[in-house]
């Protein structure tokens, strides 16, 4: 498991996506290979919250810009994992939160999903006896005083991780690193820090996990809900922006033993897709973090 530092990993067998003027491009677009993708804006609308907790730092600064991008959608075979192509941002601007689409929407399991450069990578591993597609996406932002922040490793099922933010900053967003064949049961944000936890699924292998924190100097909301899953169900929980706001990251958490399947933004909120792989109902907890644009 590699560590990510200043935001910067250093598995270059990626390939990545960025937004141009002219869309998308793959890394191996000097080979004459080239996808172009649309790049969506996140736009503000009315929205309710429940849980909401502020968290606000220092003065007002400028807006700043509030981008959606998303890389192009992967096929996983039956029982593969993968680490997918890392989604970049546009130019002059940073990642703050990301996440993926699955369909079918369950069966994957999130190993990582977490900001690196200025981009987002996420790997999976499909579980299931079928194929499914699987879409990454990155939140991106022109905030100035975004700033990395690497928690220590944390071992074992239970085990938390916390990256935590400088004085004067709150996670803006964040995401997670566990090792191979370890599913991320949290990632989410504490205000000031973004927490993650790993459960090991493959016996006696090392099982740790990395939490990773994007930074900020302007202020942040966090909103929350919850659903119950009973023993062996799929469910995904959803959580709304305050009115005005749009998501800049989100995740969750629950049950150790409640493992993510997929998480993404809405325009206005964050869905995250968990399964209870336990034999007693848990609590699935969605949080998301937003901002005004």
């Amino acid at each position: 498991m590699t560590r990510k530092r200043n935001g910067q990993g250093s598995r270059s067998r990626r390939s990545t996506y960025g937004c141009t003027p002219g869309g998308w491009v793959t890394g191996r677009a000097a080979a004459g290979v080239a996808l172009v993708l649309a790049c969506a804006v996140a736009s503000p609308a009315a929205a309710t919250s429940t849980d909401k907790e502020a968290a606000v730092a220092g003065p007002a600064v400028a807006a700043a810009s509030i981008v959606r991008v998303e890389g192009p959608t992967v096929t996983l075979q039956a029982k593969e994992a993968r680490d997918l192509p890392r989604v970049l941002c546009p130019d002059g601007q940073t990642s703050t939160g990301g996440g993926i689409r699955i369909n079918p929407n369950n069966g994957v399991f999130i190993r990582e999903a977490s900001p690196g450069g200025t981009g987002y990578d996420v790997s999976v591993d499909n579980q299931s006896d079928e194929p499914h597609t699987v879409t990454p996406l990155v939140i991106c932002t022109t905030d100035p005083s975004i700033t990395h922040q690497v928690g220590p490793v944390a071992n074992g099922d239970e085990a938390i991780s916390n990256a935590v933010c400088p004085e004067g900053q709150v996670a803006a967003g964040g995401g997670a690193l566990a090792a191979r064949r370890n599913y991320l049961s949290r990632s989410s944000s504490g205000g000031t820090y973004w927490s993650a936890r790993a459960k090991n699924r493959a016996g006696p292998l090392f099982a740790g996990v990395y939490a990773f924190a994007r930074c900020s100097s302007r202020p942040h909301s966090r909103a929350s809900s919850s659903i119950a899953l009973p023993a062996g169900a799929v469910g995904t929980a959803h959580a709304e922006c305050p009115s005005g706001q749009v998501p800049t990251a989100g995740g969750g958490t629950g049950h150790s033993n409640v493992l993510h399947n997929a998480s993404s933004p809405t325009a206005t909120g964050w869905d995250l897709r968990a399964t209870n792989a336990d034999n007693i109902e848990h609590t699935l907890i969605v949080d998301v973090v937003c901002t005004a644009p």
